[in-house]
């Protein structure tokens, strides 16, 4: 059993994912943070349960590490101001890596980091903080994803990729080698990523339209 006491902030079934990964990793968690718990029940029943963010202070920020459970969704802020108030005041976040997951030992996870079930991030590969790479992702080598990001589930990068911060690729994207993502970006279900994104942009279909900056193409 680890020494660490892990706190999971958030009830639903992202939070509940991380809990299971921590449970298989023998790691203590002493509690859940959410005004109502909506997955995950069978994990989280078995813990103590926190109402309010504010339950996170009662606690010394040298005796725990946080794990950020908000899910992340476009343009959805919540995940990203949980995850810096309690870094500032001096909390540290826990970098989970799922025992499935397939991280190779030259690339960088920053704090806060989600390796979920069966993802893949091969070398020289950098992933920011508090950004989660989801199940079954597929990061190729020398990629660098920036912090606040969520790469969902099927994500596949090529090699040499760029992902800025707060971008949002939703399931089953695919993106070529040496594409750039800029910033605040939304990258739809299913769209293949053939030309660099500027930022602010939304992008769907399988010829990757792109709407942003009064801009509307097919690439």
């Amino acid at each position: 059993m680890s020494s660490t006491n892990y706190l999971i902030i958030g009830g639903g079934g992202h939070a509940a994912a991380l809990a299971e990964i921590l449970i298989k990793q023998n790691k203590k968690i002493i509690g859940v943070v959410t005004p109502k718990i909506t997955a995950g029940e069978v994990i989280f029943d078995c813990v103590e349960h926190y109402l309010n963010d504010d339950d996170v202070l009662n606690f010394n920020t040298k005796d725990i590490k946080l794990v950020n459970g908000i899910g992340s969704m476009p343009y959805k802020s919540l995940r990203e101001i949980v995850f810096n108030r309690f870094k500032k005041l001096g909390y540290v976040f826990a970098t989970v890596v799922s025992d499935s997951a397939l991280v190779s030992d030259y690339s960088v996870l920053a704090d806060g980091v989600q390796v979920m079930n069966n993802a893949v991030i091969n070398i020289g590969s950098r992933v920011g903080e508090n950004s989660i790479i989801n199940t079954s992702v597929s990061v190729d080598h020398d990629c660098s994803i920036g912090e606040h990001t969520h790469l969902a589930p099927g994500t596949t990068l090529s090699g040499q990729v760029i992902i800025e911060n707060n971008v949002h690729v939703a399931t089953g994207a695919n993106v070529i080698n040496n594409i750039t993502i800029g910033h605040n970006t939304i990258i739809g279900v299913g769209a293949n990523i053939t030309k660099s994104v500027p930022p602010n942009s939304i992008v769907y279909g399988a010829r990757s339209v792109i709407k942003g900056l009064g801009i509307t193409h097919d690439n």
